[in-house]
């Protein structure tokens, strides 16, 4: 976990078992045990619209779509 883990909002670093490998928010590692995935496009559209910044399956940065 990123060592800003106790600023982050976000409860999956609170959880023993956390169903993601990333935080939407911050981008640390949450549960290193869950497999790094290669994303689509699709994939990373759609954590866009549940307001992610970090792609949960990847950690990659999400880029905002202009306008």
């Amino acid at each position: 976990m990123r060592a800003d883990k106790d600023l982050c909002p976000n409860l999956n670093h609170r959880r023993a078992l956390a169903p993601v490998r990333f935080c939407p928010s911050c981008g640390g590692v949450v549960n290193a045990k869950v497999n790094l995935l290669v994303c689509a496009s699709a994939q990373h559209d759609a954590q866009r619209r549940n307001q992610a910044v970090f792609c949960v399956d990847c950690g990659e940065r999400l880029a905002t779509r202009p306008g």
